[in-house]
């Protein structure tokens, strides 16, 4: 799955459709490798962010939807 600044995401395991705002450059990423990226979600009428390891998100549509965005040419 590819990650792009935009993408509609969401938690693996529930939560808010979320929009991928950046990813972590790879002098930030831990030692385990894995791609982090930081999202953003509206609460409540409140702007969210977090940092999330991509390997945790589903790509979505805005309906929350599964979406395959590497099938999409």
């Amino acid at each position: 799955m590819r990650l792009r600044v935009g993408n509609l995401v969401k938690h693996k395991s529930g939560g808010p459709i979320m929009m991928v705002d950046a990813a972590l450059p790879e002098r930030m990423r831990l030692l385990d490798g894995d791609v982090y990226c930081s999202c953003v979600w509206v609460e409540s009428r409140v702007r969210k962010f977090r940092t999330f390891r991509f390997s945790h998100l589903a790509t979505v549509y805005a309906d929350g939807s599964p979406r395959n965005y590497d099938a999409e040419k």
